[in-house]
């Protein structure tokens, strides 16, 4: 329970990408948007064709936009009127409120020079003001980019992210205000329950950096995942993994084993499809969809069979957050998620890559590029609706 705690903590922190993408850094930097002057046709074409903002952005959303002598889009979005409908849908209502109030970016559209690719969207949005759901990431950059975590992601995932978590957040007793106050009554409950003050343990034992590894199935509805936490310490996050394998076995819940010296526990719901396993492997804690994709993990590991070419996205070891993707089924799931008519059929898929940067003392902003909204660089959230709407039905 204290790992599904900590896991609904990453789903809101990746909830933050759901806003639209803009510029990226490299982009040239000309004045921002005017609410006071109406959004211009050229902007408004622009937006229609970019499916996803077609699906997100309507005329409640959109404060204003317009396009500059240079071709480049700057808009201003109200984040609540496109997050709260469908936040409510996903059974998270005034979820909206966990975010800024306003969004100020540009989207440059045009191709490079020369080039014959499919048409880059190239991107940058400021998120102003206090944004309790970008809490727990880290600002300060002064812990490493991930590098232990990345020891346990084997092979080549279609979706790399890599997470400067803020451990010491997770311990906030008002962490996500209101909204989440249900979560954290179950937390409270759960830690009742075990005897242990769950979240601070973990708050303590946690380093930061994480990574977030997902790899497509035989279809674009289908993937498997991995996360890797590094570690400050492991003995007290030991006991309670045993505990709580300890508690599954007993129940008939959990498949416990050691595999190659590591005790590992594996969990599947009683409903049936993706389950979790879980594990501690020296200074990392393993989070998995599957028992197979764990010890894939733990072999990694044992075995230095590193990642094929660790990707990452430009900005990726001085960003709180960072994505780089590949995969159709994320893809493919932004689009539902979105409720986009407009679902990519094509089979070659271009890098997406994305990152989240923190900007003065309380703003955040988010770069990306490829050939949709950065947004769609994100695993996390497609991951999670996917494993939730398995069960739900």
């Amino acid at each position: 329970m204290a790992v599904a705690f900590l896991a609904s903590a990453l789903l809101v922190a990746s909830f933050t990408l759901w806003r639209c993408a803009g510029r990226g850094s490299n982009g040239p930097e000309t004045g921002p948007p005017n609410p006071d002057r109406p959004t211009d046709e050229a902007a408004l074409t622009l937006l229609q064709g970019i499916p996803l903002y077609r699906a997100l952005l309507n005329s409640k959303a959109l404060r204003s936009g317009q396009v500059d002598a240079e071709g480049i889009l700057h808009v201003e979005v109200d984040l609540r009127a496109v997050l709260e409908p469908r936040l409510a849908a996903m059974g998270f209502p005034g979820g909206s409120e966990l975010f800024p109030a306003t969004a100020r970016g540009t989207i440059d559209t045009r191709t490079a020079a020369g080039t014959t690719s499919t048409v880059g969207l190239r991107e940058s949005w400021s998120f102003d003001g206090p944004a309790p759901v970008l809490d727990i990431l880290d600002r300060t950059h002064v812990i490493p980019a991930a590098t232990l975590a990345l020891q346990a992601v084997p092979g080549t995932p279609s979706c790399l992210v890599r997470i400067r978590l803020m451990p010491r957040r997770l311990a906030d007793p008002t962490l996500g205000g209101a909204v989440l106050a249900s979560w954290r009554d179950r937390a409270n409950f759960a830690e009742r329950l075990l005897g242990h003050p769950v979240r601070a343990e973990i708050a303590e034992d946690l380093a930061g950096p994480a990574v977030f590894a997902l790899y497509d199935g035989g279809d674009d509805t289908q993937a498997e995942a991995i996360l890797a936490l590094e570690l400050r310490r492991s003995d007290r996050l030991s006991g309670l993994l045993d505990m709580l394998f300890g508690l599954g076995a007993l129940t008939e819940h959990a498949e416990v084993v050691r595999y190659r010296g590591v005790s590992t526990g594996s969990f599947v719901p009683s409903a049936g499809g993706s389950g979790i396993a879980l594990a501690i492997d020296g200074p990392i804690l393993l989070v998995t969809s599957s028992r197979a994709r764990l010890e894939s993990a733990i072999d990694a590991r044992r075995e230095g069979s590193l990642l094929s070419g660790d990707p990452s996205a430009p900005g990726a070891f001085d960003a709180s957050w960072s994505a780089v993707s590949s995969s159709a089924f994320v893809r493919q799931s932004w689009a539902r998620l979105a409720r986009s008519t407009d679902e990519p059929k094509e089979a070659p898929i271009a890098a997406m890559t994305a990152s989240l940067h923190p900007e003065g003392e309380s703003g955040w902003r988010l770069d990306g590029y490829g050939p949709a909204p950065a947004i769609t660089a994100d695993p996390i959230l497609p991951f999670l609706r996917s494993v939730f709407g398995r069960r739900q039905r």
